[in-house]
């Protein structure tokens, strides 16, 4: 015993190592994890999403398979009547806006050989001439990169239609098989602790799934909110950088900084002018959102601290790319819950 009066648990620390094990793990092989593992994660927010409605209609008597089929039938319906309205026009605009890539392109090398003729006229030292130089030509690289990286996202998107189908597929299986799947989780547990589980799973059920369908929600709502105000305003692509700010809006903290750069630098390139209402539009409905919306919606459901939420981002970046920043917040939420239920017990 040392002189804390602390002694190591040796079941704890083989524990904590076999959990530091699998972290290291997954993480050496996350590039071949994660392409399979991303449409059961998305199946999962669907689940969540549709489980609500299923539920109600079981409330009314009817049988779970036919309820999920009345459930999948009333979203595939709207999933349609999007199709035919909107996706013509999102095409049309990502269209558009490949088309117009070149001229982007010229327009940003334009403005920093300008920016280069204007501090070329001022008299600074070569040491600082050389680093300005140095970072022009970074932005310039990097702004190239982006842009030619556009087209190769959305051929990218439309290449993955297999997953986007078996998205579905999954999500109805979980929907109809939930309580085999936890019944199968049961069995792996010893019996002493299968009522621990169970009221453990409940209680990461019932958190989660208020903060999955309340993010989406407040998302769409956002999204749409800066799709009118972009068309209020006369920016072009608003359906499409409208529904990507409302995409990103579900990461905290840097999704709204992410979403709205791609309609700040339009707009930059359009014209100043264009570029101040751009951010007026940003700047109203993300405190919109802040101060209304999210606060009705969804309050502070996961009790997560700011600090442990963008370390999870960050973490989640790391491992996942996209993905994983917006499964980052979720996957924490359950871990905290797991946490705080062992330290209960």
């Amino acid at each position: 015993m040392n002189n804390y009066g602390w002694k190591p648990n040796p079941r704890a620390l083989v524990v904590w190592g076999a959990i530091a094990a699998g972290v290291v793990f997954l993480y050496s092989i996350r590039e071949q994890l994660l392409p399979a593992l991303t449409p059961f994660l998305f199946a999962l927010l669907l689940a969540y999403l549709l489980s609500p409605f299923v539920q109600a209609l079981e409330r009314r008597k009817l049988p779970r398979t036919l309820s999920i089929f009345i459930i999948y039938s009333v979203f595939i319906f709207a999933l349609v009547m999007t199709g035919i309205y909107a996706v013509p026009a999102i095409v049309e605009e990502i269209n558009v806006l490949v088309k117009q890539l070149p001229s982007f392109t010229t327009q940003v090398r334009d403005f920093i050989l300008n920016l280069e003729e204007q501090y070329s006229r001022i008299d600074l030292p070569p040491a600082l001439t050389e680093t300005i130089q140095n970072n022009l030509l970074r932005i310039q690289s990097y702004l190239d990169r982006v842009l030619t990286a556009i087209p190769q996202f959305v051929i990218g998107l439309f290449g993955q239609v297999v997953a986007i189908i078996l998205i579905p597929i999954l999500s109805f299986y979980m929907l109809k098989d939930i309580e085999i799947i936890k019944q199968g989780l049961l069995n792996l547990a010893p019996r002493g602790h299968r009522g621990r589980l169970i009221a453990l799973f409940s209680r990461i059920d019932d958190k989660l799934g208020a903060w999955i369908r309340g993010q989406l929600t407040v998302g769409f709502i956002v999204g749409f909110l800066t799709f009118i105000g972009l068309e209020i305003v006369g920016m072009d692509f608003s359906l499409v950088l409208g529904i990507l700010v409302g995409v990103t809006n579900i990461i905290p903290y840097f999704g709204p900084i992410i979403g709205a750069v791609p309609a700040l630098f339009l707009a930059l390139l359009r014209s100043p002018l264009m570029f101040i209402k751009v951010l007026a539009v940003q700047v109203i409905a993300q405190q919109l959102e802040s101060n209304l919306i999210t606060p009705q919606i969804l309050g502070r459901q996961l009790g997560l601290h700011p600090l442990v939420i963008i370390f999870a981002l960050l973490l989640g970046a790391q491992f996942g790319g996209i993905a994983g920043l917006l499964f980052a917040v979720p996957v924490a939420a359950v871990l905290k819950e797991i946490i705080a239920f062992w330290r209960e017990q």
